[in-house]
Parts: C-alpha cells; sequence; structure tokens
C-alpha cells in the first residue's frame, strides 16, 4: 500500500472561502482561502471570477475569462514555520488542471525565499503529466543564498499556470493540490473542513457581526474615551484590521454615543483593544461596543503572508 504524505498546503482542495463564493478579479486578490488569483487590470479583457464546483463529488476551483490578452495564475505562499526540517529535502508538488479553450496542459512554478526575502526559483516549466489530468513535479528545496527565512514569514510559493502560461483560456479548473516531502506524488487525502477552516484563520477571519451585538465589554477609560478587548484566532502576525458599519458605545449610568468604527490599538496576535474618543462619558463605569448598523457587518483580521 503506498503511503500517504502529509499535505503542506492549506485549503488544498479549495472549500473555505472567507471571502465570499464568487470573486471578480480586478487585481490580483484572494478567490478561495490562501489562493490569490490574477486579476482583469493584469490579464486584460473584461472578466476574472473565481469560483467552486463540486457537483463531479470534487471540489474544484473554476476561474473564467473573458477577452483575456495575457496568462492567468492561481498561487499559494507557503509560511517557513510549515517547512522546518525540509531544507535540503526533496519535495514534490502534484495537482490535477483542466481548461476550455486552452492546451489542457499547465505550466508552474515552484520557488522559495531565504532570511533577505531574495526569491529563488526552484523549477518553471510544465510538470510531467501522471495522466487523468494529474501533474507534477519534484525539487529540492534550498534558498538563494543558504539562510533560512523567519519561521513566521514567507519560505516558498507554488503558481499554476493556466493553458501553459500562455493566453488564458476562456475557463480553467484546478483541484487536489498537494506539496509534500519526498519525490513521489501520494494519494491525495482531504483534511475535515473544520481542520482546513483552523488553518486558513492563522492568515484570515472574517468575523460577521449581527445588528446590536456586542463586540467587546469594556470601561469608560477617563471622560472622553471606551476601551475594551476583541479576541480572535491566532494569527501568523499582527494582523491588519478592519470594519464595516456604524458602532455604539453602551455604558451603565451614561448616555450613547455612536461613532463610525472603533479605533484599533495594541494589535497582537490573538487580541486587539478597541477604543474610541467620544465625550459624555462616566469615569469607570462598565462600558461596551456594540455594532448598531441596520445592516449586518463584519470585522476583517488580515495576516496573509
Amino acid at each position: 500500500v503506498q503511503p500517504v504524505n502529509h499535505n503542506i498546503l492549506i485549503n488544498p482542495s479549495f472549500t473555505v472561502k472567507q471571502y465570499g463564493d464568487v470573486i471578480d478579479h480586478n487585481e490580483e486578490s484572494f478567490g478561495p482561502d490562501r489562493w490569490q488569483i490574477r486579476g482583469v487590470i493584469n490579464i486584460g479583457g473584461t472578466m476574472s471570477q473565481s469560483s467552486t464546483d463540486s457537483s463531479s463529488g470534487t471540489n474544484k476551483l473554476v476561474v473564467k475569462h473573458r477577452n483575456a490578452t495575457s496568462f492567468a495564475n492561481t498561487y499559494q505562499r507557503i509560511e517557513a514555520v510549515n517547512l522546518l526540517g525540509l531544507y535540503g529535502k526533496e519535495m514534490t508538488f502534484s495537482f490535477s488542471y483542466s481548461d476550455v479553450g486552452g492546451s489542457g496542459v499547465p505550466r508552474i512554478r515552484i520557488g522559495s525565499y531565504g532570511s533577505s526575502d531574495n526569491h529563488k526559483d526552484l523549477f518553471e516549466g510544465v510538470p510531467t503529466s501522471l495522466g487523468d489530468n494529474r501533474w507534477t513535479y519534484t525539487v529540492t528545496l534550498t534558498t538563494a543564498d543558504g539562510t533560512i527565512p523567519n519561521p513566521s514569514e514567507k519560505g516558498m510559493h507554488v503558481v499554476i499556470y493556466a493553458n501553459e502560461k500562455n493566453t488564458a483560456p476562456s475557463e480553467w479548473s484546478v483541484w487536489e493540490t498537494k506539496l509534500e516531502a519526498g519525490s513521489v506524488a501520494t494519494p491525495f487525502i482531504a483534511r475535515s473542513h473544520g481542520e482546513e477552516l483552523a488553518l486558513c484563520q492563522r492568515y484570515y477571519e472574517r468575523i460577521d457581526v449581527f445588528r446590536n451585538t456586542y463586540l467587546s465589554i469594556g470601561m469608560a477609560w477617563g471622560p472622553n474615551a471606551v476601551r475594551g478587548v476583541q479576541n480572535y484566532t491566532e494569527k501568523r502576525s499582527g494582523p491588519a484590521i478592519s470594519t464595516t458599519g456604524d458602532f455604539i458605545s453602551h455604558r451603565t449610568g451614561g448616555t450613547s454615543v455612536t461613532f463610525t468604527a472603533p479605533v484599533t490599538d495594541g494589535i497582537r496576535t490573538k487580541s486587539v483593544l478597541l477604543h474610541q474618543n467620544v465625550t459624555g462619558l462616566n469615569a469607570n463605569t462598565g462600558d461596551s461596543i456594540q455594532l448598531t448598523s441596520s445592516p449586518d457587518a463584519y470585522i476583517e483580521l488580515d495576516a496573509e503572508l
């Protein structure tokens, strides 16, 4: 029985889609979590749209273009902490690919990064066909100057180009991607959806906030500020944080004050201090920050590589 090696790629079957089910890519941006896709600005034409399709029983990334004039690709960057112990060793990348209006042949690029973010191409070209739309290639993981990057920074990337990196076809699909130690492409086995979601949230998390929901509980800090802590899944690094919606500071013994968005201070890998300068507070009284806009909103936490 052929052994099955651990898959280093995250969201390799494209089931986690925190950014949305269908994404129109104007610029290069994320489709399914961890996978970036070239946009219309890069490719030309009037459409670069990603979605997924599981009607065949296998979940596939499906990318569509209209009147493209340049090449299309998708890629994932791999955090160096997931590569520790693998430097100097063989690694194999494998995946399935098909297209409509193209050659049916992909091209790939596999690269590494050193401690100064200096890049090294380990391979670029057409991978080896395994038949039945399956492709593979093996490289040895080394860096340009022999140094290893900080564990929380990018250590590798894998890129899949549609149609041999010629003009993007009208539609192309990728499924069952895998990066593993060793020189042989072993069978693809999916992790559970819950595992994949937890792995993805190390890099990006979208916290949906329902109307009139409390975000954080804290206290009035002096007469002119409200402060509270918002916790979240541990991130690779302190994330960039953005919010939507209108918020209200609601406290015991004082008048509520509405503001556009809380200020974020003390951003850490697992929590952030939310605060807002507002007037009319009773110092040292119980306080909370609450979403009050009519539509539901969300908080985005971005620690992508």
